[in-house]
């Protein structure tokens, strides 16, 4: 991607962000995609670390997605809207744990961790998300050093994750 076209997206994706608030759940599914543009501009800038950290972020918002959905969760990151009743005290609860950065107890949480488990022989993409995301992303790599990913498992990573027909944002949709 040339520089002028990086710097396009990026000042669209800037002045989108400046309106966008999480008001609900496709709100979350919606900056989920938004992060995935923007881990494409990162390595189309040669910031391939910064991508597979944005990469994973994005499946992690779409997995609170999946779990706000799952559980009729309207707000999963503001606890503005609940009232003091049982049932706000309980989604309070279930907000506490949902907060976690872990790939694998939110992809638990969403409901969807037996039939990952048991598709992931079968499909490709679900295989190397697996191997590529799933047991490398840990949110504390943003602490990493520059250089310790692979540009090419990012480029394989993003293409994994955002294909509109096989990707695995998609397969969360869809399942």
């Amino acid at each position: 991607m040339e520089i002028k076209n990086v710097a396009i997206v990026f000042e669209k994706l800037l002045f989108l962000q400046k309106y966008f608030t999480l008001e609900c759940p496709e709100d979350i599914k919606t900056l989920a995609y938004q992060r995935i543009d923007e881990a494409k501009v990162l390595l189309a800038s040669g910031y391939s670390d910064g991508a597979f950290y944005l990469a994973g972020y994005a499946v992690e918002l779409m997995l609170k997605w999946r779990i706000c959905k799952l559980f009729g969760i309207d707000n999963l990151f503001s606890a503005s809207q609940e009232s003091s009743s049982a049932i706000g005290n309980g989604v309070s609860e279930l907000r506490k744990t949902f907060k976690t950065h872990d790939l694998l107890a939110l992809l638990l949480y969403s409901g969807l961790k037996t039939k990952f488990d048991a598709e992931k022989s079968a499909n490709l993409t679900l295989f190397k998300v697996h191997s590529l995301v799933m047991t490398e992303w840990k949110e504390s790599i943003r602490y990493m050093p520059c250089g310790h990913t692979e540009t090419s498992d990012v480029e394989s990573v993003l293409i994994l994750l955002s294909d509109h027909q096989n990707g695995f944002l998609k397969w969360i949709e869809e399942s």
